[in-house]
């Protein structure tokens, strides 16, 4: 499996159950479970695994979109996408009952925004993650991926559209805008079963229709209007202070529209900037802990059968708080 570009934590975490420990490698009764189990993740035939000739690799996904791709093979990224669609079952099968058939968003970034119930003047990270949720489309925030690994992927699974977060960021307005992001090519009709949308690395540049759609799909949904507002400065603080007044102009936040600038200029150290930036307003976390919070709301980990709790560790990792739910 690390031959196939699967590293020894993510095959302890996905593939291993959970009452494996370092005492069961000695243990020769144990290898056919094992080889099931790495038969069923990979979609394989037991004699394929069973066979020492032949050398395991991820299936591949050749109608896959990827896009914001630096320099890499397609077949590097295999092992993580493959990893996160199987992740992303694993997810579907563990709905709790109340998650109703998904209803895509409009292909209407405006027409979203209107619809989304939200307390403040701004949409946050939790408004639009709860909309999607209660429209029945997972959104989840993987902790453990094969590298090089991705940004943001959507795809449809089972039947069920789904958005992916591999990068750990943890500022509300960055991750609000990466969902919002995958959302915009779900509305518009991008992927398909065995079609994800890849989006490997935030700071590369890509001018293709289907990635400035998106952009300004995102735009639409978080700052209600097909731009955003200008915003500069030669320095971190004098850009979050200019962000800070368009937030308290418009009502769109202010994190969302820095990182939104970020974007836009689509280089590192426009990201760098863009960081130290939220920063200094104490808006650059909470993301994490928000996406997790309705994930346990709406995924059912004790009803999960035994393999698909070992994928679920992979989802913000902390394993220990799987196990006290066998």
């Amino acid at each position: 499996m690390s031959k196939a570009g699967f590293t020894n934590e993510f095959f302890r975490s996905a593939i291993l159950p959970d009452w494996w420990d370092d005492d069961c490698r000695e243990d020769p009764r144990l290898l056919q479970d094992i080889e099931i189990r790495v038969a069923r993740f990979l979609g394989q035939s037991l004699a394929t695994i069973k066979d020492p000739s032949i050398r395991l690799a991820a299936p591949t996904y050749p109608e896959a979109q990827l896009r914001r791709v630096r320099d890499i093979d397609r077949d590097r990224l295999a092992p993580a996408i493959h990893s996160a669609m199987r992740i992303a079952a694993a997810v579907v099968r563990s709905l709790r009952a109340t998650v109703p058939n998904a209803i895509i968003p409009p292909p209407d970034g405006l027409a979203w925004r209107n619809s989304i119930q939200h307390a403040g003047p701004s949409l946050t990270l939790k408004d639009v993650v709860q909309d999607l949720w209660t429209r029945g489309i997972p959104v989840v925030s993987l902790d453990i991926l094969p590298v090089p690994n991705f940004q943001g992927l959507v795809g449809i699974v089972d039947g069920r559209p789904v958005i992916l977060l591999g990068h750990k960021h943890d500022e509300p307005g960055r991750v609000a805008f990466v969902v919002s992001h995958e959302a915009g090519h779900l509305a518009a009709g991008d992927c398909a079963p065995n079609q994800p949308v890849v989006d490997e690395e935030e700071d590369v540049q890509d001018d293709s229709p289907i990635e400035r759609r998106a952009d300004q799909y995102a735009t639409q949904v978080l700052v209600g209007r097909d731009t955003i507002p200008s915003i500069n400065g030669t320095t971190f603080k004098d850009l979050a202070r200019q962000a800070a007044n368009v937030q308290r102009q418009t009502g769109a936040n202010a994190s969302t529209l820095i990182f939104a600038w970020a974007r836009r200029l689509g280089t590192s150290e426009s990201y760098q900037k863009a960081t130290l930036a939220v920063r200094a307003l104490y808006q650059d976390n909470g993301a994490r802990k928000q996406l997790r919070e309705l994930f346990d709301h709406y995924v059912d980990i004790t009803a999960a059968t035994e393999t698909d709790r070992a994928l679920l560790r992979c989802v913000y990792g902390e394993p220990e708080r799987h196990e006290a739910a066998v």
